[in-house]
């Protein structure tokens, strides 16, 4: 792997290409159709997307199914693993009224009052309007992922484990 100095420090060629590509990926996923989930035509199968509330980006992921992934996040029986962002929306709501949050995720998801807030949850991500760039490299994607989310500001998106 080629290296060079930049500000003292060894950057791969690699990486630092990558990087240089990162504001054009992000023109082309700003003018790429915004889409519903009903009607993903011509969508990549790899790639990164972005979830719309209204004419605001709220959430950047990433996947090498795209199709799929997108009809995961509000699919009813999607669960907490493979509908991550309702589920955050659903805690966060849940949270304002009052339902104990702090416990495990498995747990919450029982909860019968999160429950129905999860599942009004992926309904509003159903209905949100999508854009996609495709990105076959899930390095790239990976990075992408990132500087998306960091430029678009989405508040979704955290980068915390769970």
């Amino acid at each position: 792997m080629e290296k060079f100095r930049r500000g003292g420090h060894l950057v791969s060629r690699e990486f630092d290409q990558m990087i240089a590509e990162m504001p054009l990926l992000l023109r082309n996923l700003l003018q790429a159709e915004l889409q519903s989930r009903d009607n993903l035509r011509g969508i990549p199968q790899c790639g990164v997307y972005v979830l719309y509330e209204e004419d605001r980006p709220i959430y950047v992921g990433r996947s090498n199914r795209l199709g799929n992934r997108l009809r995961e996040h509000s699919r009813p029986s999607s669960t907490h693993n493979s509908a991550p962002f309702a589920f955050n929306l659903a805690k966060e709501q849940a949270s304002r009224r009052g339902v104990d949050t702090s416990q495990p995720r498995e747990q919450l998801a029982k909860d019968p009052d999160f429950k129905a807030l999860f599942i009004q949850a992926k309904k509003l991500v159903s209905q949100m309007r999508i854009r996609t760039v495709q990105i076959d490299n899930p390095v790239m994607q990976t990075l992408f992922e990132v500087y998306a989310a960091l430029e678009l500001k989405t508040p979704y998106n955290d980068f915390n484990t769970h």
